[in-house]
């Protein structure tokens, strides 16, 4: 690519590091081609930089040329600091996933290397996406900027959990073997849906289309307010007794268009000629038909609420008006993501509550409309932040 497309996907990148709660230092790679990549230079603010400080670098000299030239499938590295990611990586050890998002880029270990040597970081993304550097950071290397950004972000939201998850008795990882489950589905199946450059645009009534509309913002929304990264995370609103509207599986909010939104039977799970839709589609379809007053759904995979998750442990709401209008937020049992039984554990725990706490997943929220359950979980987020002396 030349260096004006490179520009503009670089700046967008940054875009991702908004620093609505902290800010994330460090420096971002982007492959051009063969010959060269674009970087931003020394450790700053991800958040503040600007086209001012892109530089375009030869790919034969160099620590970050070294690991292009050797990994010819990754076109974007990102190292990331934050007080979180360098507490964690002073470990002694190697971190046990918590997280199923952070297993589907690491594997079931998040592995922490001596140093920033261009060998120490291609041993230790040989088979993962992401990493830390003792006393650094964490860094991503991943075929696109967009996954970059989303690795480098789960993989602090893990080391949260790893911190402050000691208040609430430590984390409890995942069983080694379903890690490893959730890095194989990743790589061969959640990565390659909805391939297809697009989709056969079909009218919607005035109606529908608004509410497309309306999933598309507030998807974006999600990634805006720390409450989803990458793809990660899921909406859907109540089409009629017998439809929803859902988002799409593995598509990056930003890019998802009107025809991309799936409608899918409440009843069947069926969806015909569209987008495949959310892998949580069964969990929001059982929601609408057990609960009546249920006409919209979000997941978040929020940095609080991971702890929480990591952790399973749920937490009371102590304000009266917030309790009344959603509940204690419970925890669910285990299940696999996306399966019948992860659904059923759901609705069983969502009875006289509008939220629960999936472990080692994330969190579910329903409610009479999006801007409504979006505010629930924005409100039950900064809840858990504050249990947690997150700030």
């Amino acid at each position: 690519m030349d260096y004006e497309l490179g520009s503009l996907l670089l700046s967008n990148a940054l875009k991702g590091f908004h620093g609505k709660f902290k800010k994330m230092y460090g420096q971002i790679a982007l492959r051009l081609d063969g010959e060269t990549y674009l970087t931003t230079g020394g450790t700053k603010a991800l958040s503040d930089i600007t086209e001012d400080y892109f530089e375009v670098c030869d790919i034969n000299t160099g620590d970050l040329g070294e690991i292009f030239r050797y990994r010819k499938d990754i076109n974007a590295i990102i190292f990331g600091c934050s007080y979180d990611a360098v507490q964690a990586s002073e470990r002694d050890s190697d971190i046990p996933v918590s997280l199923e998002d952070m297993a589907m880029i690491a594997g079931p270990y998040l592995k922490i290397i001596p140093d920033a040597s261009p060998a120490n970081i291609l041993e230790a993304i040989k088979d993962s996406g992401v990493c830390l550097i003792k006393g650094i950071g964490a860094l991503s290397a991943c075929s696109n900027l967009k996954k970059a950004v989303a690795a480098v972000q789960i993989a602090e939201k893990e080391c949260e959990a790893v911190n402050h998850g000691e208040l609430l008795g430590g984390c409890k990882p995942l069983i080694p073997s379903i890690a490893s489950a959730c890095r194989d589905s990743f790589i061969n199946d959640y990565t390659n849906r909805n391939e297809d450059a697009s989709v056969p645009f079909v009218g919607f009534d005035e109606d529908e289309f608004a509410l497309r509309n309306q999933l598309i913002e507030y998807g974006k929304d999600l990634v805006r307010k720390d409450l989803s990264y990458g793809s990660w995370g899921n909406l859907s609103v109540k089409l009629n007794d017998d439809e929803m509207l859902i988002t799409p599986s593995s598509m990056d909010y930003f890019e998802i268009k009107i025809e991309d939104i799936v409608k899918v039977n409440i009843n069947t799970l069926e969806y015909g000629d569209q987008r495949v839709p959310s892998s949580e589609a069964p969990m929001h379809a059982m929601i609408y038909r057990r609960f009546s007053d249920a006409s919209s759904v979000i997941h978040t995979h929020s940095n609080a609420i991971s702890v929480f998750a990591a952790c399973e442990a749920g937490f009371a709401i102590e304000e009266q008006s917030l309790k009344e209008l959603i509940g204690d937020i419970r925890l669910t049992r285990y299940e696999e993501a996306g399966s019948n039984a992860l659904a059923a554990a759901v609705c069983d725990t969502l009875y006289n509550t509008h939220a629960c706490i999936i472990p080692h997943h994330g969190a579910v929220f329903y409610g009479p409309s999006l801007d409504v359950v979006f505010a629930i979980a924005e409100a039950v987020e900064m809840r858990a932040r504050n249990l947690l002396n997150f700030d």
